[in-house]
């Protein structure tokens, strides 16, 4: 019986549904609004995209030579097949799974006030650094690609809108040890990286370099910082289990600042790092609302804070992304201030739906929609020749007929050959 017309509009509708869906579950763009400013916040999952980093896979090739890991602050990490480095009280993975910025609700524990009371986290949080290894410096972005997980936004600068824009990021540690709190930003363009401000930083140089001298360098169990000694500490000062000499520091590839002053100038900064805050403990996003303090190429345990993430954008569409330097690291959304924009108030808060998207472009929408409508349209009116018109009926009746008459064939075929290996049975 042929189909009635409240059927067909069934198959219509249910056809041009399945063709949309993608449309509004796509990440989309930010835009400035109206005073210059680009928002995305971790509530609003159309404003990012989050991509998976690699899996931690363990380097035995040290245990393999009878070699012993002892760590910051005179903990031994010896092989046997575990899985972690203990410093103190945090503990640093040797292997584990992928990670990943997981959008997660707040809790009674956690990172407070953020906004609509959800955040993301780097997860799960096992004590993991990017690059990967305890103490390695970063020395370019290659390093992170492919195995820190990270954020994408997508910004579009419009005509009118080129000129400097600057980052002020909404974040805190994901725990009361002072772990899980830095992480890199990279601005790119069509797969390249777009360098920031010329600027300077502080001068550092390897603790065992010979140029200045050094003892060691003394290791925060809170903050995980080692600020280098010229002398050994007293024990007030430093405890004996939280020193280390110079010959143990430059496993770790330490770097000790130069003072008095010495800068090196950063001419075309590739990222920058934002790590540590006022109060390594304080889990929460209010404790510094919006931070554009960080430092340029920096891969110190905390940046110096002499920087602030600017790029001369011109007029098009390009990606900023957050990677992760420390897993447990709590991130609740981006604010960068165009050539016009000002600094975010500390007292204004935002809500769901708040971030900046671009509104969506009336032709392309239109265009895209036609294209499905037209594809729409004709798989319904196919459906109606094959089986309301007389001609479409016949197509149908022979199509059934050639593909029982292979069907049957085959059938026959397998019959055969089935007889024929019961006769050589039987032989």
């Amino acid at each position: 019986m042929a189909p009635s017309i409240a059927n067909l509009i069934v198959i219509s509708l249910t056809v041009f549904q399945g063709l949309t869906h993608h449309i509004d579950a796509k990440q989309q763009h930010l835009c400035a609004d109206k005073s210059g400013i680009f928002l995305g916040l971790a509530i609003d999952e159309n404003s990012y995209k989050s991509i998976l980093g690699s899996e931690l896979v363990e380097d035995t090739s040290e245990h393999e030579h009878g070699h012993n890991h002892t760590g910051w602050g005179g903990h031994n990490h010896t092989g046997g097949g575990t899985h972690n480095h203990t410093h103190g009280n945090h503990t640093f993975a040797r292997s584990g799974p992928p990670q990943q910025w997981v959008l997660t609700d707040k809790g009674s524990t956690g990172p407070k006030n953020s906004y609509g009371g959800r955040y993301l986290q780097v997860l799960p949080d096992i004590g993991r650094t990017y690059p990967s290894g305890h103490g390695k410096h970063l020395k370019s972005v290659n390093d992170l690609e492919g195995e820190s997980p990270y954020l994408s936004f997508r910004l579009r600068v419009e005509k009118g809108g080129e000129g400097w824009h600057t980052l002020f990021a909404r974040w805190t540690g994901g725990d009361d040890f002072g772990g899980g709190d830095s992480f890199y930003v990279v601005m790119k363009q069509k797969g390249n990286i777009i360098p920031g401000q010329r600027t300077v930083k502080p001068s550092v140089v390897p603790i065992d370099s010979g140029i200045i001298t050094f003892a060691g360098c003394c290791y925060n169990e809170l903050t995980h910082a080692c600020p280098c000694h010229h002398f050994k500490p007293d024990e007030n000062t430093c405890p004996d289990r939280d020193f280390l000499p110079v010959e143990r520091a430059v496993r770790y590839d330490k770097q000790c600042v130069v003072g008095e002053g010495m800068m090196d100038i950063v001419k075309a900064p590739q990222w920058y790092l934002f790590s540590g805050q006022e109060d390594a403990t304080a889990m929460d996003f209010e404790e510094e609302p919006w931070d554009t303090t960080c430092e340029a190429n920096g891969s110190n345990t905390a940046d110096s804070g002499h920087d602030f993430p600017s790029w001369n954008l011109e007029k098009g569409d390009y990606e900023l992304r957050v990677y992760a330097r420390e897993d447990g690291t709590a991130f609740d959304g981006i604010y960068i201030a165009g050539p016009d924009g000002v600094a975010p108030g500390i007292t204004h808060t935002y809500n769901t739906g708040d971030s900046t998207l671009c509104p969506r472009s009336s032709m392309g929408v239109f265009k895209t929609i036609g294209i499905f409508v037209l594809v729409g349209v004709g798989l319904v009116g196919l459906v109606a020749f094959l089986t309301i018109t007389d001609q479409g009926q016949e197509v149908t009746h022979q199509g059934r007929l050639i593909i029982n008459r292979v069907f049957h064939s085959n059938s026959a075929q397998d019959s055969i050959r089935h007889y024929e290996q019961m006769e050589q049975l039987d032989v």
